[in-house]
């Protein structure tokens, strides 16, 4: 029986630049360019630009101004495939990293603000305590809001006849 393994994608991209490069000795051009076409999905532009310039210039001497177009055509396809695909991985290992840090600070502020009460000598509620307002009846609303309209001596007062 045959074991089988698999070439890595760096591997790949070299053996398929070999055989293209086999093929255009042979003069099959075509099949040279699906061998390109092929072992693009493999290669980064900003990783292996060796492979990217060897089939820019293959498609400089045997290919003519529509062939140019589809290898830049699949290399801004291969590029945007590669950007997402390590957007996607940055984007979660960012998120990962923030939510571990998050934790870690929430974990390290609690104890920083129990040790800075310690300090303090804090032993009850670290606040003021709003005071309650007694309630009160309309009639006694009137004149608590008459007496604040006294107190504030820059006020305009309007009566309901001026309305």
């Amino acid at each position: 029986m045959f074991s089988t393994t698999v070439l890595p994608d760096r591997q790949t991209a070299e053996m398929c630049l070999r055989f293209a490069a086999l093929e255009r000795k042979l003069g099959e051009i075509d099949r040279a360019r699906a061998i390109y076409a092929h072992a693009s999905q493999f290669c980064d532009p900003r990783v292996n630009p060796h492979f990217w310039t060897e089939w820019n210039s293959f498609e400089i001497e045997t290919g003519s101004e529509d062939t140019f177009r589809e290898m830049l055509r699949i290399k801004r396809s291969v590029q945007a495939q590669f950007n997402t695909e390590a957007s996607y991985l940055a984007a979660e290992t960012m998120a990962a990293r923030q939510g571990a840090k998050k934790g870690q600070e929430e974990a390290e502020g609690q104890d920083a603000m129990a040790v800075a009460e310690k300090q303090a000598g804090v032993k009850g509620p670290a606040f003021v305590a709003a005071t309650a307002q007694p309630v009160l009846d309309e009639k006694e609303s009137e004149t608590t809001v008459e007496q604040s309209l006294a107190n504030n001596v820059d006020e305009i007062h309007i009566d309901d006849d001026d309305l």
